[in-house]
């Protein structure tokens, strides 16, 4: 299965097996073979912070401040590539059906078929920005600021959809098992069967602001401020669970061999082998913020 954390991952060979990328403020990028022992990464992007990273086709793609877009075969020798977003900060990256789509502010998005070459596309966002993108069932989703939300079959035409959050900010959105999840500011969360027509959710977060949502092993798991994480095996009824991170906000969660994990501020990790139970890590960032998680098989 394919996710995103506001991540996402695509396990789709063999690159560097089995192995999580964290990345962050600093800018600062951690590995790990088993999301328990975190060893730092180097990539060198001046003071700028990476956002997010994503994998697919054997390739890690880290983009963030700037425009910044950089590319690696196994999450040590990475490369430089041009984004398409000259100097506009690129807040997320997935993979899926043979495509990677970037996103971010001024309501950008770029497309490539092979994270080298990047086509600039027309979101319908107009200027507002692009927070969270996802693939499913054949169909790839964004959302962000004032609610906007836009579908696409092929990741080069996008559709304006009614989101069901007004003009809340969408800050995150996932696939799996059918259902569409979007997450956002202020608690709110809607779900879709088909990306077009959104249902209004009870999240459990109350006016809690949610930072990102991930489906994996048959269960939801949303992530957000003030060290809130819910789980729901439908995406229908939530159910709130002790995060690890105290009071800390988490940013964001994903899913890959067999582990959840959740990343957020002050360089806190907990990872879950059931969205349940949660371990605090030690992830090498110090003090600093991690705003992306990934996993590449």
């Amino acid at each position: 299965m394919s996710l995103i954390p506001f991540g996402f991952w695509a396990a789709s060979g063999a690159g560097a097996a089995g192995l999580y990328v964290a990345v962050g403020s600093g800018p600062t990028m951690t590995t790990s073979g088993n999301a328990v022992a975190w060893s730092a990464a180097s990539l060198t992007w001046s003071s700028f912070r990476i956002r997010a990273v994503a994998y697919g086709s054997e390739l890690y793609v880290a983009v963030g401040d700037s425009g910044q877009l950089s590319t690696s075969p196994d999450a040590t020798t990475w490369t430089s590539r041009t984004s398409g977003f000259g100097t506009t900060q690129i807040n997320q990256v997935i993979f899926g059906n043979a495509l990677y789509v970037a996103a971010g502010a001024d309501g950008k998005i770029t497309t490539s078929p092979d994270a080298t070459t990047w086509t600039s596309r027309t979101s319908q966002f107009g200027t507002t920005g692009v927070f969270s993108v996802t693939y499913g069932n054949s169909i790839y989703v964004i959302g962000g600021d004032d609610g906007k939300m836009s579908s696409s079959t092929d990741g080069s035409t996008w559709t304006s959809r009614t989101s069901g959050f007004g003009t809340t900010r969408i800050q995150g959105v996932t696939y799996g098992d059918g259902l569409y999840v979007a997450v956002g500011n202020s608690g709110t969360m809607t779900t879709s069967t088909n990306a077009t027509s959104w249902t209004s959710r009870t999240s459990g977060f109350g006016t809690t602001l949610i930072a990102g949502v991930a489906y994996g092993d048959g269960l939801y798991v949303a992530v957000g401020h003030s060290g809130t994480i819910t789980t729901s095996p439908d995406g229908i009824s939530w159910t709130s669970r002790t995060s690890g991170f105290g009071t800390t906000n988490i940013n964001r969660v994903a899913y890959g061999d067999g582990l959840y994990v959740a990343v957020g501020n002050s360089g806190k990790i907990s990872t879950s082998p059931d969205g349940t139970t949660w371990t605090s890590r030690t992830s090498g960032f110090g003090s600093e913020s991690i705003y992306g998680i990934t996993w590449g098989q």
